[in-house]
């Protein structure tokens, strides 16, 4: 079910773990799939990542001090569950957006991937959130020809020097990442949309050059060209000494660039075709005591996957639970059955700890 294999290079070894057969693809941010209750279902391959931005909202990439495991499923095991996820939406117009806690290109199969996916009776549109870093010219034609209909492509500054500052990486190149968005453009079927991370303080200066590149590029032939995203700390992210903005801000300094360059940067649903539709089940409750058996580490420290016991066989209906313990419990826990209690349900992600063991 769980195979280890391998460990990051950081002194304190983070386990890669694959998931190589049948496991619920639902409840964990981790990895699997996340359903907002709409015609999008996000999809999440893997965790790795090889940039260590420094406003990380799920603080990945090789200078992360909190993550104790990665993941990469199998194609079979996330295609399977979407499959199944679709039909029960019963929605004719799903988009597949391909993101997660990682890089989606540091998967390595993720052209097998994308082509299974598209192949989905009611899969209409698939999307991908990347920072192109890990690609080139040949794989991104081979992914557009396997039906990748759109690269959410996340640059965040133009200036060198402040790009590899936001990425936390000094081999980040910015100027190869805008080369490979200009061959997207020029040789495949596949468009791109900009989703910068609007630093307050930081890249001020960027955005506005983000979005005359965007211009210059012509991208955005079917979506809004440029989706600017505000800064927001997060409880495992990495924070930013910056004074955050308000929404009533960000979205005045918004209107204010689009006045200037004469171009959507507010979306609306309908720009990218999303509506309600069916939201898979809550299984759990918020208090509910569930036996589980640990699997494993989970993703941050002093957390664990834990797999009900009294399971349906169904990715609509069975869940996989994150469970709060300290990491000194690991050789304790791991293979254990325990009571937990679920103390966090949100978008059918389930946080609980431990009543006894």
């Amino acid at each position: 079910m769980l195979r280890e294999v391998g460990k990051t290079r950081e002194k304190v070894g983070r386990k890669i773990i694959r998931i190589v057969e049948e496991l619920p693809m639902v409840g964990t941010r981790a990895f699997g799939i996340v359903d907002m209750g709409t015609n999008i279902i996000e999809v999440r391959p893997t965790s790795l990542c090889p940039l260590s931005c420094i406003f990380c909202s799920v603080n990945a990439g090789p200078k992360s001090k909190v993550r104790w495991a990665e993941y990469i499923v199998d194609v079979d095991v996330l295609v399977n569950a979407v499959r199944e996820i679709v039909r029960y939406k019963g929605c004719k117009r799903v988009e597949i957006h391909i993101d997660g806690m990682g890089e989606p290109g540091t998967y390595p199969y993720l052209v097998d991937l994308v082509q299974e996916l598209k192949n989905i009776d009611g899969v209409r549109v698939i999307s991908m959130q990347t920072r192109l870093v890990t690609f080139n010219e040949k794989k991104l034609l081979e992914l557009s020809e396997a039906g990748l209909d759109r690269f959410n492509v996340s640059i965040d500054a133009v200036d060198p020097e402040k790009a590899r500052y936001l990425s936390g990486s000094e081999w980040y190149n910015v100027e190869r990442v805008i080369r490979l968005v200009k061959y997207i453009v020029d040789n495949t079927k596949s468009d791109v949309v900009f989703t910068p991370v609007w630093v307050p303080g930081i890249n001020d200066d960027e955005i506005p050059k983000i979005i005359e590149l965007a211009k210059n590029l012509r991208i955005g032939k079917r979506w809004p060209p440029v989706l600017i995203q505000k800064y927001v700390p997060h409880k495992h992210g990495r924070k930013v000494p910056v004074r955050e903005m308000s929404w009533g801000e960000f979205f005045k300094k918004l209107r204010d660039l689009e006045k200037k360059f004469n171009i959507k940067l507010i979306p609306s649903a309908e720009d990218f075709d999303i509506h309600k539709e069916r939201p898979l089940p809550q299984v759990f409750k918020k208090g509910d005591v569930v036996k589980v058996r640990i699997l494993d580490r989970g993703i941050f420290v002093n957390e664990y996957l834990a797999l009900p016991i009294k399971l349906t066989g169904s990715h609509v209906h069975d869940r996989i639970i994150t469970v709060i313990a300290s990491s000194k419990l690991e050789d304790v826990l791991i293979g254990q059955r325990i009571k937990v209690r679920i103390i966090e349900n949100r978008n059918n992600i389930y946080i609980a700890e431990p009543v006894e063991f």
